[in-house]
This record gives C-alpha cells, sequence and structure tokens, in this order.
C-alpha cells in the first residue's frame, strides 16, 4: 500500500497565482501564506498572488489581518491596512 501526502492543493478551475504588474496592488483580508517551488503564495478571498521567498515572515505575520501590497520600482512595499475611525 502506497500514501501520498501533499501539503498543498489546487483544484483545476482555480487560476494559478500570479504576480503583481508595477503599480498594482493586492489588498483585502489575507487568508493565508505559503511557500512552494521557490515562491511565496498569498491567498485572499479574491485570489492568489506570487511573492518572493523574502517576503514570507512578513506576510505571515499579517494573516487574518487586512493589509495592501503594493509593487513599486520592482519593490514590495508591505503594511497593515488601519481600519477608519
Amino acid at each position: 500500500m502506497v500514501f501520498y501526502s501533499c501539503a498543498e492543493h489546487k483544484l483545476l478551475s482555480e487560476p494559478a497565482p500570479r504576480r503583481l504588474a508595477e503599480l498594482e496592488e493586492s489588498r483585502g483580508e489575507l487568508i493565508r501564506v505559503f511557500e512552494t517551488e521557490g515562491k511565496c503564495i498569498g491567498v485572499w478571498a479574491w485570489g492568489c498572488c506570487s511573492f518572493p521567498c523574502e517576503l514570507r515572515d512578513e506576510l505571515a505575520a499579517l494573516v487574518g489581518k487586512e493589509c495592501a501590497i503594493l509593487r513599486l520600482d520592482n519593490r514590495y512595499h508591505v503594511r497593515e491596512v488601519q481600519g477608519h475611525a
């Protein structure tokens, strides 16, 4: 008997994670972060984006929070979005 372990899976209908274009921002509640194939994947309710692995720890700290990630000058600017008073 053979058992296979798969930590990550996706349905065929799910789009592949994409990289942000220059001046593009991903924003919303970050649901999950994981690493695969040398990339860090951030998951939101609306979809997922691929980031450099160096951002994994910074993004992991924002899971469950509203955040915004802006790609500007080929760098990623990560911030928690504060609610309006």
